[in-house]
């Protein structure tokens, strides 16, 4: 596995390699060894809240302090298939998410058996089991500012979050009020170090918003976006390193768009250190510059079947020391025949997600047309004919 270390770029250098990277990046040094960095042991992280919740905290398996820590980041996870088989679809990832200081996925469905489904194309949602099944494949922050969070209305949006955080998972980016909604977590390494999600989403349809009595997501939307750049500066006040998750882009594109670089630069510029993003169900540049890193989209990471591109994802591995991002890896994985991923060491499908991800070559990728889905969706659509998406 290729690692990365830091390319010392300034600030002007950092929105000019964001605007650049819709096709292509500017290559990246590598380190000297070619290896990739040693994922540190396992250590159980304390969450910390800016609203009132109750705290977990626990032993962490090493007491050397040290500012060195990892973060492993997966894609879209959707798990009402691999639920109605009986499946682990965690079982096979390398690395695995337990295995690293911190992790974090998007969890695009609604985690409950109640509610009705929204007047929307696709809903989605898993039995209340899935929230366990994700704890225990150690994911530690569950990004739900997306457009499956209120698929099935505001009561499965409140028991997806009751059963992850019961489970010992940090929901961020959706709540059943707008200061819920919009609130940072913070989660402390085992070497001391304090870590910031922060989650956003500028796909937002309409009645998805949280409001100041209502229960919904995190819009990053205009003028809501305000407070999206503020949550990130109070969090870069409260912790050592802020982590952003963002829903956007357009789907099946594997290069990003205007409104990703714009508002990836805008994160930064508030704080942000890392900035995620999911939404095109498939693989997007992830750019390196300074201390700071944006992978634009993870794509699929667990899913229904899907093949060709958007059954291609894998694992993001980013090194920090402190709140600088002094490297990463990715490491490739293919869905299965049942939506689950498994590592993939070589092949044509491996040679493209490396000239994807790795190389920021996404333009000869690009799918011919352009009827995809805009990142701008606020209007309801007529009545589903099912409650399941595909």
């Amino acid at each position: 596995m290729r690692s990365r270390t830091a390319v010392v770029w300034s600030g002007a250098l950092l929105a000019a390699a964001l605007l650049a990277s819709a096709c292509t990046e500017s290559p990246r040094v590598r380190s000297s060894t070619g290896a990739s960095p040693t994922l540190p042991p396992e250590t159980t992280a304390s969450v910390l809240t800016t609203a009132p919740i109750t705290t977990v905290r626990s032993t962490t398996t090493t007491s050397e302090s040290t500012r060195a820590w990892t973060l492993l980041a997966g894609g879209d996870v959707l798990m009402e298939h691999s639920e109605r088989l009986g499946l682990d679809p965690f079982e096979f990832i390398e690395p695995p998410l337990g295995s690293s200081d911190l992790s974090v996925v998007n969890v695009e469905m609604a985690i409950s058996d109640r509610g009705t489904p929204h007047y929307k194309t696709y809903v989605f949602r898993a039995p209340p089991p899935a929230a366990r099944r994700i704890a225990a494949g150690g994911v530690r922050v569950a990004n739900l500012a997306n457009n499956h969070a209120m698929d099935f209305g505001g009561d499965a949006l409140a028991d997806t979050i009751d059963l992850l955080e019961g489970a010992g998972v940090a929901t961020i980016g959706a709540g059943r009020n707008i200061d819920e909604a919009y609130r940072y977590r913070i989660l402390t390494t085992g070497g001391g170090v304090n870590v910031a999600f922060v989650g956003a989403s500028l796909v937002v349809p309409s009645n998805f918003a949280a409001g100041s009595s209502t229960p919904g997501i995190a819009s990053a939307h205009p003028p809501d976006l305000a407070r999206v750049l503020d949550t990130v500066r109070a969090a870069g006040a409260a912790a050592d390193a802020v982590v952003v998750i963002v829903h956007w882009g357009v789907e099946r594109e594997p290069c990003p768009n205007d409104a990703q670089r714009s508002l990836s630069q805008q994160l930064l510029d508030a704080g942000a250190d890392a900035v995620i993003g999911h939404h095109p169900h498939v693989l997007q540049p992830v750019v390196h510059t300074g201390d700071k890193l944006v992978a634009f989209s993870l794509g699929n990471f667990i899913w229904e079947p899907r093949q060709h591109m958007s059954g291609e994802t894998g694992v993001l591995q980013v090194d920090f020391e402190g709140d600088r991002v002094v490297g990463w890896a990715f490491h490739p994985h293919l869905l299965d025949g049942d939506g689950v991923p498994g590592p993939a060491g070589s092949g044509p499908r491996v040679d493209r997600i490396r000239d994807i991800v790795d190389e920021g070559d996404c333009g000869p990728y690009r799918p011919p047309t352009t009827t995809t889905t805009t990142t701008t969706t606020t209007t309801s659509l007529p009545p589903p004919t099912g409650t399941a998406g595909s």
